[in-house]
């Protein structure tokens, strides 16, 4: 009769019916012919055994797949089934295919008279091979012509390696062999020159690459993912020195919790999917245990009390419940896979190897204890999942804005060694070399700096911006006579931007630790020279004393006699006795000479006449004569040296310069505070515009009025309280310095408060303070430095002149330069916009010879000029 349908594995077969099992060759296992159990129909004799004839039932023994009980009474066993022999199965990888290639080449390159040319032809036949151009059958006709029978072996195992690379045939067995040895070979090892290319790093897999198995995949999902394409390492990043982008501690914070989170919900699903396998099976379990339960009862209860032996056999036959006599369950070790295995062992800890195995054993004991134990750790594992949310969300409140500035990392590092002396001084100096470019050394050092901060892949998708030179053909052009240029830097809206650098440079220098001499100093230099050159007026830098007082002043634009003036003058006076207290000002008892350049709430002007009576200054200003109190002259002006060397120069130079241009030449510390002060202007152009972005619905920064306000407002509000950020870390950076503590703490708050107020752009401003700093050393040394005193003369006699020569001017620098190094500097307004541009040059050492200077003053000697040519005692001695 035909056998009955195969049992599933991991089910139960009735133990008290007689079963059929096919036995096969040993070792091998015919998949279609797995061992079954036949069930005798309900009512026949043999499903319950007589009581007169006792017999012996023996114990269970369990096949590979399911185990049923063999009864006495069993047929006899089928004639053995022979299977085919199955092919032996090699399984190549990189290496050995390397070493099989290196015998075959010296094996034709020394037994055949033309070896070069054999290994070619055999090079020649793979390539066609490949190309699809020759078929398989056609390859291996040239390839054993070239190999010959000398080398049979070399040809039978490269008919191997071909099989094993996916052209073999043979059934399911060879399938299962060619997949195994895909999977066992890396994909590093995969020669994938000649798959598809969708992108540079993205190729095809081989289309003989077998599929990797995927389970519940949806219809979209399956749309949308990908199984073909893989990424390859393309260029640099396959080396060891390759560099990721760096991540700050919060990124780090964050990451952190993103892999706890992952971990927590791979637990907790690996633990799911192991309960929907074993769960169902324990139901089973359960349910058949009770069906066992209930035959036995109902056999005895149907069993005459007499006798005593039928009751005792029935009793050993049922009794027992689950994993007893009548039934048996035996687990497919196919049925869990390494997941479920994995989450078994690990919540029995150690010993979760010895559970595994009693899995196997005795399931019907070991699967609902198992069960139990998997939902009592799914209940805890959700319970902890519930509280580290809350754990997490608090992390990633705290950390999230701050992860998001990646360069504050790095900045304080790279700004400090980019505003260093020797960097800017190297700078100017490698592009003098190179007529106005930056040389090999430099681009390089420029591109290793930029991939330790920014990463490997910033050489491919920001590269090209690092020889990028400023298009200056709309630009103000520098004189040829002196400039290449070597250096062009852009100043951005200078209405304000350079008023508050002034303002930013005042207070540090008022609030710094120096002397009172460099103090006065520093102001002089930024009154009479930085601030005219940048376009701030006088009357600007002395508001805070103007809006300090109470004035009262006449002007008058027609000259007057001193009667009138005195009738005009008598109201003021009256008002000045009322809000001005007579000992408040200095300058009623000591009186500043007649003739005097002075700078007044109107301008610049010269003292006239001082009129004892009335107390007030008679000053001729740019539009008339005005009648002043003292307290609406605000200080002295002390005028430029003059020079007959610099006039002398003047006449003989036709060269002029745009009345917009100023030109000035200086020593180092000046070119250093330059570049440094266009990093001020620059970072302070930074901070209001991102003060105006973060204003228009930004929410990731703290909200500094009503939503309801104008932007414009809001944006004026905010860099307004950028600024107040500002002057304290000024103000705590200075008086921390002098007091001899440190300011670390102060400017870490600054940074966040930065932060907070606008942005993670703006990482930049982080360092503000030692900017600062920096600038008022170098304008520090640069009021002790008498060569550049000496030039910031000649700059302001020529600005007094009305134009600037530019030959005129070299030629006077070469003379008071003294031996140092020179830079000259042209700074020009772009018309009709808010900007500017500074041009640098490096000029070295320009100083004259000795004997030209000599010459030169022998000739203006005899000429009958005045010789002038030193302002200073310094030159008369050179």
């Amino acid at each position: 009769r035909a056998p009955p349908p195969p049992v599933a594995a991991g089910k139960f077969t009735d133990m008290a019916k007689p079963q059929l099992v096919a036995s096969s060759t040993p070792g091998q296992q015919d998949p279609a012919l797995t061992p079954t159990a036949t069930e005798t129909p309900p009512g026949s004799e043999l499903s319950k055994p007589a009581p007169s004839q006792p017999q012996t039932q023996p114990q269970p023994q369990p096949t590979p797949i399911t185990a049923p009980i063999q009864q006495q009474q069993q047929p006899p066993p089928p004639p053995p089934i022979h299977h085919p022999p199955q092919p032996e199965t090699f399984l190549y990888n990189a290496a050995v295919e390397r070493q099989f290639f290196d015998a075959l080449k010296e094996a034709l390159t020394t037994h055949s008279r033309d070896g070069g040319a054999a290994w070619a032809e055999f090079l020649k036949c793979l390539d066609l091979y490949a190309q699809e151009v020759l078929s398989r059958q056609e390859m291996l006709g040239f390839v054993e012509d070239l190999l010959g029978k000398r080398n049979q072996d070399l040809f039978e195992e490269f008919k191997r390696i071909l099989a094993a690379a996916g052209g073999g045939q043979g059934g399911n067995a060879n399938i299962a062999m060619a997949d195994d040895t895909w999977h066992s070979v890396p994909l590093s090892e995969i020669d994938f020159s000649r798959c598809r290319r969708c992108s540079p790093s993205y190729r095809a897999l081989p289309r003989d690459y077998p599929a990797s198995p995927c389970s519940e995949r949806n219809e979209a999902e399956a749309k949308v993912l990908n199984d073909v394409w893989v990424s390859l390492p393309v260029g640099s990043e396959e080396s060891y020195t390759f560099r990721h982008m760096r991540k700050n501690q919060h990124e780090e914070t964050l990451f952190r919790c993103e892999d706890e989170r992952f971990e927590i919900d791979m637990v907790i699903d690996t633990n799911v999917a192991t309960l929907r396998r074993l769960e169902p099976i324990a139901e089973e379990i359960s349910q058949l245990a009770k069906r066992e339960l209930g035959s036995a009862a109902n056999i005895l209860n149907t069993s005459t009390s007499g006798d005593q032996d039928a009751d005792k056999k029935m009793h050993s036959s049922f009794g027992g419940g689950a994993g007893g006599k009548q039934f048996q369950y035996i687990l497919d070790k196919r049925l869990l896979t390494t997941i479920h295995k994995y989450s078994i062992a690990r919540i029995y800890g150690d010993s979760g190897q010895t559970m595994l195995n009693l899995l196997y054993k005795n399931p019907t004991k070991a699967v609902p204890i198992v069960v139990k134990r998997l939902r009592q750790k799914d209940r805890e594992w959700r319970a902890a999942r519930n509280q580290l949310i809350l754990r997490w969300k608090d992390l990633a409140e705290q950390n999230y804005h701050k992860s998001l500035d990646h360069r504050s990392l790095t900045w304080r590092t790279i700004d400090k060694r980019a505003t260093s002396t020797r960097t800017l001084v190297a700078e100017i100096k490698d592009r003098a070399a190179n007529n106005g470019h930056e040389g090999d050394s430099a681009m390089a050092a420029k591109r290793d700096k930029a991939k330790e901060e920014h990463g490997s892949f910033y050489e491919t998708t920001m590269g090209k911006s690092l020889r990028t030179k400023p298009n200056l053909s709309h630009l103000p052009k520098p004189t040829k006579t002196i400039f290449t240029p070597h250096l062009s830097l852009l100043y951005e809206h200078n209405s304000w931007a350079q008023w508050d650098a002034f303002r930013v440079l005042s207070f540090a220098l008022e609030r710094g630790a120096c002397s009172p001499g460099d103090k006065e100093r520093g102001h002089r230099m930024l009154r009479d020279f930085i601030g005219p050159m940048f376009g701030v007026s006088a009357s600007w830098m002395h508001a805070p004393a103007i809006k300090s007082s109470s004035l009262a002043s006449v002007v008058s634009n027609e000259d007057e006699n001193d009667e009138d003036n005195s009738s005009t003058a008598a109201p003021a006076e009256e008002e000045m006795e009322v809000d001005v207290n007579d000992d408040s000002s200095l300058l009623e008892q000591q009186p500043i000479p007649d003739g005097t350049m002075v700078a007044t709430i109107f301008g610049e002007g010269r003292i006239v006449t001082f009129r004892r009576a009335d107390r007030t200054f008679v000053v001729q200003l740019a539009f008339g004569k005005a009648y002043l109190r003292p307290n609406a002259v605000l200080c002295s002006i002390v005028p430029a040296e003059k020079s007959s060397l610099t006039d002398d120069l003047r006449l003989n130079d036709n060269e002029t310069l745009d009345r917009t241009h100023m030109l000035a030449m200086g020593t180092q510390s000046l070119y250093l505070f330059l570049r440094l002060h266009q990093v001020l202007v620059r970072r302070l152009n930074i901070a209001k515009r991102l003060a105006f972005e973060v204003s228009r619905g930004n929410t990731l920064v703290e909200k500094i009025s009503d939503e309801s306000e104008d932007p414009k407002n809001c944006g004026r509000k905010r860099y307004d309280a950028y600024l107040s950020l500002l002057y304290a870390l000024v103000e705590g950076g200075q008086s921390s310095s002098s007091g001899g503590g440190s300011s670390a703490a102060e400017g870490g708050r600054y940074e966040d408060r930065v932060r907070s107020l606008l942005g993670h752009f703006a990482y930049e401003l982080a360092t503000m303070d030692k900017l600062v700093s920096h600038l008022l050393k170098n304008l520090q040394n640069m009021g002790n430095d008498a060569t550049l005193q000496h030039l910031i003369q000649t700059h302001r006699r020529h600005k007094a002149a009305g134009t600037y020569k530019p030959s005129a001017f070299r030629q006077e620098a070469s003379c008071l330069s003294d031996g140092e190094n020179i830079f000259a500097f042209q700074y020009c307004k772009i018309l009709d916009t808010d900007r500017s541009i500074m041009h640098f040059e490096y000029l070295g050492c320009i100083a004259e010879s000795e004997d030209e200077t000599t010459s030169d003053m022998v000739m203006m000697d005899v000429a009958g000029d005045e010789v002038n040519m030193q302002p200073s005692s310094k030159r008369l001695r050179r």
